[in-house]
């Protein structure tokens, strides 16, 4: 295994990339703003946490229903090769599951319009792959992905196949087991059990983000109108970090809070951080990102925060020390025991992977590269 700071540096700028708003709690101004500033440039995709980007709505439906029967969309023949051998082809989204597997969502820059696919491996290092018509959000959830796609919610597992899920139904309490499903605008509850979506009673308002725990507790940040982001359990509220707005990420009973800011020029940079490790709460000291594209519990505890357009990042221990690796990167997700960072550029380079909660690196490709 090689140290992921000595392997060269693979970055490279992706031309007319369309920025999307890396959270939801933002004015329509600043991510209006945020779009003209950097359409064209280097930027991150989607805001990611724990390996769920959060740039594509999923409305709601007024009242729940049973889903009408709905062809599985895109193609599953050779055409997403087409996709991945494209002009300026790229990774758009990339995520890992708890068995291990990675899916990345591809988009090249053909003229008219860019083209999409989904290709996923699996642990055995099988690779399946799927054309889109347009791109996809993934939600890691047990066995494979919740995924939005034309305003339809669909379970793929780690097979390849694809199943509709119901119309989202009414406000819930969150349950043992269920997952938080983020869109732009909305969130749901997904129930493994039932493999339903149902709304999520508390975000809404001043809430901007939430975390379903292993015994069901939903627990939530949000501003509290004075630049400061609190942390709320269930009633119970703690003083958190800075910022306007926040985003969390979690595994087990671990969390980690992100306080976000909103700059006049339109960047969102990153303006605190909180952990916490079973019952001990850290507020770790180290230089914050000017922008934040990703925060991943890992399976050993620690916080990896990165921001992919200055390719910075930190890897924050479960006792609260910190690490700033030199080495630049993309994204971090989590797949099965794997921390893995995405290379910097958001380019066809190699993905790199720990096995040691980030203290060694393996290098290895994107699925849909070689195959």
């Amino acid at each position: 295994m090689s140290n992921v700071d000595e392997l060269p540096d693979l970055a490279g700028e992706v031309s007319a990339r369309t920025v999307t708003p890396p959270y939801d709690a933002v004015t329509g101004r600043v991510r209006a703003r945020r779009r003209r500033a950097t359409a064209g440039t280097l930027a991150a995709t989607a805001f990611v946490v724990g390996g769920l980007a959060l740039w594509q709505d999923l409305s709601p439906a007024p009242a729940p229903a049973p889903a009408p029967p709905v062809t599985s969309p895109g193609s599953i023949d050779g055409s997403w090769r087409q996709v991945v051998d494209g002009t300026d082809s790229h990774p758009f989204v990339i995520s890992g599951t708890d068995d291990g597997s990675v899916a990345v969502v591809w988009r090249a820059l053909e003229p008219g319009a860019p083209t999409f696919a989904l290709v996923v491996r699996g642990p055995d290092g099988t690779v399946h792959g799927r054309w889109l018509d347009e791109p996809l959000s993934l939600t890691p959830v047990p066995g494979g992905w919740v995924g939005t796609y034309s305003s339809r919610a669909w379970l793929i597992t780690t097979d390849g196949h694809w199943s509709a899920l119901p119309e989202p139904t009414g406000r819930r309490d969150a349950r043992a087991g269920d997952v938080l499903v983020r869109g732009q605008y909305s969130s749901w509850l997904y129930s493994p059990v039932d493999r339903s979506l149902a709304a999520v009673p508390d975000l809404d308002g001043g809430v901007a983000d939430g975390y379903v725990t292993p015994d069901g507790v939903l627990d939530t940040c949000r501003w509290n109108g004075r630049f400061q982001i609190f942390f709320s359990p269930s009633d119970i509220l703690r003083e958190g970090v800075p910022g306007k707005t926040c985003v969390m990420a979690g595994r087990g009973d671990d969390l980690a809070i992100v306080g976000l800011g909103d700059r006049p020029d339109g960047g969102i940079p990153m303006t605190g951080l909180m952990t916490r490790s079973g019952d001990i709460w850290h507020y770790p000291q180290a230089d914050l990102l000017p922008g934040v594209s990703s925060v991943v519990v890992t399976p050993g505890g620690s916080t990896v925060v990165t921001d992919a357009s200055s390719g910075r990042w930190l890897l924050v221990r479960p006792d609260g020390q910190v690490t700033t690796p030199q080495r630049k990167v993309g994204e971090a997700f989590v797949a099965g025991n794997r921390l893995y960072v995405s290379a910097y550029g958001f380019m066809k380079g190699p993905l790199f992977y720990s096995e040691d909660d980030g203290r060694t690196w393996t290098e290895t490709v994107l699925p849909g590269i070689g195959e």
